[in-house]
Parts: structure tokens; sequence; C-alpha cells
């Protein structure tokens, strides 16, 4: 009797626990609990998350693909007082000068702990600031289910630079493989008063077609546009793929890396604490509204028919028959023209000589300069809004080597690149290449291509340029 006694005791007790800890959790209008951590424990739940280890190395990634400065280490996880604790050290671990903290809802090797297809993913926070530290709490798909970075996609819920305290970015990457990936970012600014050191309530809302982000549930940006394809398909996969599979969660805090232009914190500064009080995920109590197609880009279909040729290719010269150095010498490049223009920038200490023959253009690179811009062949060329572009050309080397191709031209902020930068592999053989991007910008009647074939010596040959429209 006495047995029973204790044990029916501690089964109301554990009840009366659970739903202590679950009555914390406020209601949220519209939406459901389906998933949460409210990290009251003292050490990581362990069916909820798991560690992320090392350098990245292991995924063939350099610094998690970042270039990141960090060694991540479970030493570097705790929960303590009611929070998740990720903290960055001074201290040298497999040949790296810090150590930090990562966890996702994914198992070391691979397997989901939790994910989710759309919801409400939130987060309360308190972030470090200081030179080169880089908090995030993010997804990424769980089963790369079409291939791998950053077609499946990615979500950043929240990002902040910690050098700028009173700002949070967030982003989504989406498009081709490496380096033709798109993003689409904005951020957020607090008010007067506040900064990432206070606790804040980070948060999207993802539904078929459409993700908004929240600080606070002040609603500061959504966007319905993003396509994701390989580098051999013709069309994109149907909308509103990448971001219609299951994703997990991630949170950590890197140091420094490409975020912040390699930026690191002084020693003395160290260590840096990133405190998460609960992350929480909602599923819509009315479902969701899964009929729905790729928005169509507002289109300047005056300016279209305005820069339209009868062949279809919007490069004016294949042959580079007017290619010339000559606008570079005298500043007084013929933006209409539609002729090409070679330009050796002895500022970015670049020097090479350029001829065309046989209906290619042939680089002699004579000192290959600080920047791949240091050496250019270019042409400018009008581009309409909401239209969608294919470059392609034909190129070869005379040893293995990358150069960078992009399309952009001006805009309020100055320069302003269209496409994605593409830096393709050369080999000694003319090979095909072409890549693809919606122009997001207002039209530009002088946009400008460019082949940016500095910083490497070997010579460049590029043929067959072609610039088309194509609607998909």
């Amino acid at each position: 009797m006495k047995k029973s006694f204790y044990y029916l005791l501690s089964i109301t007790l554990i009840i009366m626990l659970s739903f202590s800890c679950t009555s914390k959790v406020p209601t949220k209008e519209g939406w459901s609990l389906v998933w949460n951590d409210e990290f009251n424990g003292n050490k990581l739940d362990l069916t909820k998350w798991d560690y992320q280890i090392g350098t990245g190395s292991q995924y063939g990634l350099n610094g998690w693909g970042n270039d990141e400065a960090q060694y991540y280490s479970p030493e570097n996880v705790s929960v303590k007082d009611g929070y998740l604790v990720i903290e960055a050290k001074l201290e040298n671990k497999e040949g790296m000068n810090y150590t930090s903290g990562r966890v996702r809802t994914m198992t070391q090797d691979g397997k989901p702990l939790f994910t989710t297809t759309y919801g409400r993913i939130e987060a309360s926070m308190s972030l470090p600031k200081g030179n080169g530290v880089w908090p995030a709490f993010w997804m990424l798909s769980a089963d790369e289910s079409y291939g791998t970075w950053p077609l499946s996609g990615e979500i950043d819920i929240m990002e902040a630079r910690g050098r700028l305290p009173n700002r949070v970015y967030n982003a989504i990457h989406y498009g081709q493989p490496w380096p033709m990936q798109k993003y689409t970012s904005s951020m957020y600014k607090f008010p007067t008063g506040e900064d990432i050191t206070g606790f804040h309530e980070y948060a999207v809302e993802w539904e078929p077609g459409i993700v908004r982000w929240f600080v606070d549930n002040n609603l500061y940006f959504e966007t319905s546009s993003w396509w994701t394809m390989p580098n051999d398909a013709e069309e994109p996969f149907p909308y509103p793929a990448p971001y219609d599979k299951p994703f997990y969660i991630l949170l950590n805090l890197a140091i420094g890396g490409t975020y912040d232009e390699y930026r690191l914190p002084k020693d003395y500064e160290f260590p840096f604490q990133m405190k998460v009080d609960y992350v929480r995920v909602y599923e819509k109590t009315t479902g969701y509204n899964y009929d729905v197609i790729r928005p169509i880009p507002e289109r300047d279909s005056k300016a279209l028919e305005k820069y339209r040729v009868e062949n279809g290719n919007y490069i004016m010269d294949s042959d580079f028959l007017t290619a010339t150095q000559e606008g570079l010498k005298t500043n007084t490049m013929d933006k209409k023209s539609g002729n090409w223009y070679f330009l050796a920038l002895s500022d970015f200490a670049g020097k090479a000589v350029g001829e065309a023959k046989d209906g290619a253009f042939n680089i002699d690179i004579l000192e290959k300069g600080n920047e791949v811009h240091s050496v250019q062949l270019l042409q400018h060329l009008g581009i309409a809004k909401g239209y969608t572009y294919i470059i392609q050309f034909d190129a070869k080397a005379d040893a293995d080597r990358t150069i960078s191709v992009k399309l952009g031209g001006d805009d309020d902020n100055g320069w302003a690149v269209y496409s994605s930068q593409y830096s393709p592999t050369l080999t000694t053989e003319y090979k095909t290449f072409k890549y693809r991007f919606t122009m997001e910008n207002n039209s530009d009647p002088e946009a400008r291509l460019e082949f940016n074939v500095g910083k490497d010596t070997p010579s460049v040959s590029i043929k067959n340029v072609k610039v088309t429209t194509v609607d998909f």
C-alpha cells in the first residue's frame, strides 16, 4: 500500500511538472505549439538537439563553408538558469585559435530529431556584441531533396554582426550551385535604446509560397520570390521549391569568416555568450494553402521592346570586331554602341594585351594584378526589369584557371550586380558555359556584361557570347 502511494505520488508530480513547463508557453492565436525547448534542465536535451563538432572539414567545408575561425566543441554549450548558453572562447583547438558551439535538431550522423515543413519558428535570445562575432538562428534542408547547397535552400531567421549591435539580418538562399547562388535579404534596426544584447524574439512564419520575418512580433520583411535548379537543367524545379520540404533548426556562434569581411575580436574581449531562452515551433491551426504559383515579377515590357534585337542575342558584336582599349584611355566608352571594351587596369596592377581573331577574343596576361577585375572584357547592353536572361559563352585557357563573369550596372546605391557572380573553371579545350538570372532591379539600358580575368596568369580565349531572354 505504501509503495503504491509513493508510485502514484511520483506520477502525479511528473504530470504536474510537465503541465507546469508546458503551461509556461503562451498560446498564440491561429497557431498550435508542436515542438519547443524552454531549456529548464541542466544539460542539453539530446532527444531534441545534437552538437556539430569541428571546423566543417568532415563535410568537405573550409571553416563551415564561410572561412570561420573557430572550432565547434560540445564543451562550449551548456544549459543553466533556464537558458541555452553558447560560449566563444579564446583557446587553441585542432589548429584553430578559438572555440565555440553549434547545435541543431539533427544528430551528428544526419538523423533528424525534429524537422518541419512550414510553421512559425521562433526563439528568444540575447546576443553578444563585438568585432567578428556572428550569432545565428537558421534552418537547412533535412534531406537535400533538390541537391547540395543552395539548391535545397536555407532560411536565416536571424544573423547578427556583433560590431553592429543595433541591427539584425535575415535571408533565404536559393538558385544554382555555388558560385551562382542567389539570396534575398533584409535588415531590422532596433528602436533607440535597444540592441542585440537584450532579449528579443526572432521568428519566421513560413507558409507555401511565402516567408515572413519578425522581431518582437514586428513584421519587417517578406518574400515569395525564389527558384532553384541544377546547372544542366533548362527550367527550375516546380515552385515553391526548395521551400516545400522538411527543414531542421540550427543555433551557433561563429567567429570571423566571410559574413563580416574576416573581422576578428581582440583577445581581451573574450569570452562571448549567446543566450537562448526558448525555441518554439507552431503550426497554423487552419492549415495551409498549398495551391500556390510562382509570382510573376513586375515586367518592364516597354524597356524590353526598346532593347530587343532581331536575332535574339543582345550581344551586338559576336565576333569582337569592335573590341578596343581606346575608351579606357580617354574615358569615353560609348555605352550605347554595343562595342566591346578591353580594359587592363593599372590601378589594380593589371597589364594585358588582347586580340580578336577567328571569331574569338584572346587575352594574354602580362601582369595578373591584385583583383579579378584587374583585366576585363566588357560590353554594355539593355536589360529589362522582371525578365529572365541566359548568359552563354565558350571559353578556354592556356592552363586550368577560373574567371569571373557578371552582369551589373548603376542603381541608386552605386554599382549593382544584377546576376550572380559566375566563376567557371576553364581548361585547355573550349567548353560552353551557361547560367541564368532574373533582373530584379530597375531596367538598365546601359547594363554591363563583364568577363573578369585578372588575378591569374594563364591566357584566356572567349567566343560565341550570347545573352538571350527566356520565360519560366
